[in-house]
């Protein structure tokens, strides 16, 4: 689909965000969304979820919020349906010259209701394929994915411009056909990260003989590798008793999720501390940061960790491998393997001299390529939006 690949200068925009969750529009889009207002648009944001804190947090960007309909997840036609009607009433209202909507159900009903109205520029943001694109068999995974092809496909039709937060993300969707021909494509480092609100911090002492602290952050489910982090983690506190391993996030029901229950076999092993508002201090007591992600977008908690500089250990997979320069600034490890998990943290421990410098590639790191003023310069671009 053509369309206008540029603003006109100085010219006032509205711009509509798309979220299926409401704080991830400050967490994640808070300085795009100040820059935009900054500049003299008009910036409404859309969730399902919004809450009296989001709507304040929104509002102090100089932004206004706007609820519709949504399932986060599942396949559910007729919920679906009656979501996309209730989202393309909600736009007509607002008549955004501009729209993006990010993580899969916004990205792709985002864009069909924009289409609906004839919105001029729609610009879906892929920042993860989810659960139908992860690997492994299963008919209600093969399912998923084939009603999800359908819908990129359609969604991407409709568009002037699409960006994906990893180059394998659009390898993926372009090898099954689903990106149209000739449509302009972005690649952009994730988020990005803030490096201001995430500074350096000190590496805690390393002394000889009393361990490292390993962290990792994330939502208790089974694709974060959470299982794989508690059962290397039991496999070096073998090894090295003095070690701490710490996880920090919210739980999750589903099919997916890791259950306390679970969570409670690794007690005096894994140090669970909950969903936190602030993980900057967690982040400042570890000595290096473990994601074993089966695939992401591209993490978050790894460019925070990359700008406080740690050491990272995550896997070679999709989104992952991008933040790792392989014994530079961490180790990739295989998805789904605790073994090798362990090895390389127990590497670790056997070289912490190494660590100093690893935390200064990461965040060299950071700077040189995740730094959320680049990466908004990038996402300006593909709104059309001259910078």
């Amino acid at each position: 689909m053509t369309g206008p690949s540029s603003q006109a200068t100085g010219e006032v925009r509205r711009i509509a965000l798309i979220a299926s969750y409401a704080p991830s529009l400050t967490l994640f889009r808070g300085v795009l969304i100040r820059e935009l207002v900054a500049r003299g648009h008009r910036v409404r944001c859309y969730a399902p979820d919004h809450s009296a804190d989001t709507t304040a947090a929104i509002g102090a960007l100089g932004a206004e919020t706007d609820s519709y309909p949504l399932a986060r997840s599942g396949l559910n036609p007729l919920q679906d349906l009656k979501s996309l009607r209730a989202l393309t009433a909600r736009l007509a209202s607002f008549a955004p010259h501009i729209v993006m909507g990010y993580t899969p159900k916004p990205a792709i009903y985002g864009s069909l209701a924009a289409a609906r109205i004839g919105v001029p520029r729609i610009v879906p943001m892929i920042t993860g394929l989810g659960f139908a694109f992860q690997d492994g068999g299963g008919v209600k995974r093969g399912v998923a994915q084939a009603v999800s092809r359908r819908l990129y496909a359609r969604a991407l039709a409709r568009s002037h411009a699409v960006i994906f937060h990893n180059k394998d993300d659009h390898r993926l969707l372009a090898g099954l056909g689903v990106v149209p021909p000739g449509l302009p494509v972005h690649v952009v480092s994730g988020s990005g990260v803030d490096l201001d609100q995430f500074p350096v911090m000190p590496l805690p002492p390393l002394l000889e003989g009393k361990g490292l602290c390993f962290l990792m952050i994330a939502r208790l489910l089974k694709a974060k590798g959470v299982a794989e982090f508690c059962e290397a983690a039991r496999m070096v506190k073998e090894k090295s008793p003095y070690s701490r391993f710490v996880l920090v996030g919210p739980e999750e029901s589903g099919p997916d999720g890791f259950s306390k229950d679970r969570l409670a076999a690794y007690d005096g092993i894994v140090e669970y501390a909950g969903r936190q508002s602030d993980v900057r201090p967690f982040l400042g007591q570890c000595h290096a940061y473990i994601l074993p992600s089966y695939g992401e977008g591209m993490p978050r908690t790894v460019l925070e960790a990359l700008a406080v500089g740690r050491p990272i250990v995550t896997t070679d997979a999709r989104g992952c491998r991008e933040t790792v320069d392989e014994r530079v600034n961490g180790i990739l490890v295989p998805v789904a393997d605790s073994t090798a998990l362990a090895e390389a943290m127990l590497s670790i421990l056997r070289r912490p001299d190494l660590v100093p410098a690893m935390a200064r590639a990461s965040r060299q790191k950071a700077e040189n390529r995740f730094d959320v003023s680049k990466v908004n310069r990038q996402m300006l671009s593909a709104l059309g939006l001259s910078t």
